[in-house]
């Protein structure tokens, strides 16, 4: 993701000068074989191609509107687990206790079942970031991160999962319920906790279901086509009222057309906000985040540092 002070005209026009070039030819194109040729049919009719810009600006707006909304909605998804995870550690080290537990017998076995639970959780959350990157599968990298935070015995079951993050919060429920009792006072402390685990899979699946829910092909493909169409056929429409070689009109061409090019490929970079690209979620950052909220939980006086913006980016 890009933060606020990362973006940079360079940074802006890095990926787009080729269509800025293209605009920029095509309107001296326009002008050149209207002025040195004197082909009046050269000039296209303003009324249909305004109508043309009105109808792209249609299609415009909702894709924008549609794309945004998945990538606001990742990122409160992603927000969401944060603050969940934040409170599945407080309710791990303040509930499960000798005093309110009768199967941990002392302290110790109390802090060893904590850190078992948050580090799972850690791994959960990698594993969630993993996944959504790759499309599915956790690969060589993958399972050498999440052993940072499981047993040998837990990564080779793991190794079969066909989704390695459901049965991660799978194993949480397992664990805690061959913890607590019967008693009234234990399974209250029971539900808490397994309510945490309930939002851990909405936004799972919330996050699944903008990953696997692709924007509507022949939408993206006739959105794409029709926005470089229109825009090629600016120049030739706008040349019609200059009486010379103009280059103010050239730019006022050039940009008008690449602004339309601009907001479609703005679209597309926000359709999928888990590729990894630099306008995407920061998962990377907020599994940093995670990481450190909950092994302070865990009375961890050395924690990793926050990851830090690369050239304005945070991923």
């Amino acid at each position: 993701m890009i933060i606020r002070s990362g973006t940079t005209l360079w940074r802006a026009l890095r990926s787009d000068w080729p269509a800025l070039l293209y605009f920029l030819a095509l309107s001296l194109l326009a002008e050149f074989i209207y002025e040195y040729t004197h082909l009046e049919h050269t000039a296209l009719p303003m009324l249909p191609v305004s109508v043309l810009i009105t109808g792209m600006s249609i299609f415009l707006g909702f894709q924008i509107n549609q794309c945004y909304e998945r990538w606001w909605e990742a990122r409160r998804l992603w927000g969401q687990l944060v603050n969940v995870s934040r409170l599945f550690g407080r309710q791990v080290t303040t509930l499960l206790t000798p005093k309110r537990i009768a199967a941990l017998a002392d302290e110790a076995q109390a802090t060893a079942l904590h850190r078992e639970l948050i580090h799972r959780q850690i791994a959960y959350a990698n594993a969630l970031r993993i996944g959504l990157r790759s499309g599915g599968g956790v690969g060589e990298e993958g399972w050498r991160i999440l052993k940072d935070w499981l047993g040998d015995d837990e990564i080779e079951r793991l190794q079969h999962a066909r989704n390695v993050p459901t049965q991660l919060i799978q194993r949480q429920a397992q664990r805690l319920a061959e913890i607590v009792g019967s008693d009234w006072a234990e399974q209250q402390i029971l539900l808490q906790i397994d309510d945490s685990l309930n939002l851990f899979y909405d936004v799972q699946g919330g996050c699944e279901r903008i990953k696997r829910t692709a924007f509507p092909d022949r939408f993206r493909f006739h959105t794409h086509a029709f926005v470089w169409l229109v825009a090629s056929l600016i120049p030739f429409s706008l040349i019609q009222t200059d009486q010379r070689f103009d280059a103010v009109a050239i730019i006022m061409e050039t940009l008008l057309a690449f602004v339309f090019v601009t907001i479609e490929r703005l679209g597309s970079e926000l359709r999928d906000p888990f590729e990894n690209h630099v306008n995407d979620t920061p998962m990377s950052a907020l599994c940093r985040t995670i990481e450190i909220d909950l092994r302070q939980q865990l009375g961890e006086a050395e924690v990793p540092a926050p990851l830090d913006a690369v050239k304005g980016v945070l991923m």
